[in-house]
């Protein structure tokens, strides 16, 4: 299960360190044009993209580089509340079709989660 588990860290590593770079290179009016942004402050958002490659990172240096194995599930746990937060920011909005990709990273996240854990006990 190892390799389909690097696999996983991989893309979601490369989707949050891309999503979370575009949310702090972007300017402030193309932050606002998006639909989930209404009422969120373009730092408040820039400060989701600092949290997105946070994580992005957590999934794959510890392994890479031999660190402590505890920070991947540590990372894959973040995105996992955090995803949980964006499906229902966009149920709560009535956005039904723009929570489908935060629930799908959601499970993926705690796919990762579970898998690493069962590795460390």
């Amino acid at each position: 299960m190892s390799p389909f588990l690097w696999i996983l860290q991989i893309v979601l590593a490369l989707l949050f360190l891309g999503i979370g770079g575009q949310r702090l290179t972007r300017p402030a009016r193309q932050l606002r044009k998006l639909p989930w942004t209404d009422g969120y402050r373009p730092a408040a958002i820039r400060a989701l993209g600092v949290v997105e490659i946070a994580a992005g990172l957590g999934l794959l240096l510890p392994g890479l580089l031999g660190w402590s194995p505890w920070l991947t599930p540590a990372a894959a746990a973040g995105l996992l509340a955090l995803m949980s937060l964006a499906v229902l920011m966009h149920l709560r909005r009535g956005q039904r079709q723009a929570a489908v990709l935060p629930a799908i990273l959601l499970i993926l996240a705690a796919f990762v989660v579970w898998g690493r854990l069962a590795q460390l006990l």
